[in-house]
């Protein structure tokens, strides 16, 4: 088998969805074999025409199996697995969101994108995700039950990028070129990045929205040759200092890191197994 991670890489505003500097919810997931491997969400702010937004600056306000520099992986891929990479923008300036309920909106669209993927096997789960997501709407309105909902509120773009163990394989990878900043996963010296536009066409409303809007986004698949145990523990595990302590301590052993009462191998905790 062969380690791979995946890298959200940049949002490219062409042209924002409203008429205020959108302030973007952007989910990014890898499924494996159907599996949530890790998913993470956070909110880009004051995104206007030429604006380019770099997910290494933001870290995600929800992550699981994710590290801060929106990395999921390395991740142990066998030549017959499936993979897809699912990822969204759902425009909130509208409502001059709260922080306070970010993380509560994040997660009520990665739920919706979780859902469409896991009913959309043998499907298209893009369109899928589309669907769920616009039934979702202004997230703000439908998930907390406001009924003066934003009026340029919605999706901008989501996409499910479907791969195969063999088809990473044969990837043309190039050595790494820290175009968008991001070192952190210092082991990985090869990737392939993909950059694909969208629009808003199928959920805009230009009498309040103005033009259509037009997003890039790019993200990255990473091979990693070699796995350092310390390093990826330290990516999923940051830590915070705490009276002068840098917690976790990894000195203090690793059974802190998992829930209480439970038993966690070393390959679950860093994401080798779902």
């Amino acid at each position: 088998m062969t380690f791979y991670a995946f890298r959200l890489d940049l949002i490219n505003v062409k042209n924002p969805r409203g008429k205020l500097p959108d302030e973007d919810i952007v989910t990014f997931s890898v499924l494996v074999n159907q599996v949530d491997r890790g998913h993470g969400a956070g909110l880009f702010v004051a995104l206007v025409a030429g604006a380019k937004g770099y997910p290494v600056a933001v870290p995600p306000t929800t992550r699981q199996g994710m590290s801060n520099d929106w990395i999921v992986g390395p991740l142990e891929i066998a030549p017959g697995d499936t993979i897809l990479v699912v990822y969204s923008g759902t425009n909130t300036s509208d409502e001059q969101l709260d922080l306070s309920w970010q993380a509560e909106i994040e997660i009520k669209v990665l739920d919706a994108i979780a859902s469409a993927a896991a009913g959309a096997i043998g499907g298209a789960v893009s369109s899928v995700a589309t669907t769920v997501l616009g039934i979702l709407g202004d997230p703000i309105g439908k998930a907390l039950g406001y009924s003066d909902e934003g009026p340029c509120n919605g999706l901008i773009f989501s996409d499910a990028v479907s791969f195969s163990g063999s088809g990473l394989d044969s990837l043309a990878f190039h050595p790494r070129t820290e175009s968008y900043g991001v070192g952190v996963l210092q082991d990985a010296n090869t990737e392939f990045t993909f950059t694909r536009p969208y629009t808003d066409q199928t959920t805009h409303n230009s009498t309040n929205c103005g033009a259509v809007a037009n997003y890039e986004i790019t993200f990255s698949v990473l091979r990693v040759p070699t796995l350092s145990v310390r390093r990826n523990l330290r990516r999923l595990f940051p830590g915070a200092w705490e009276n002068g302590v840098l917690v976790p301590d990894f000195s203090q052993g690793l059974r802190q890191l998992a829930p209480p009462k439970t038993e966690v191998s070393l390959r679950r905790l860093l994401g080798l197994l779902p």
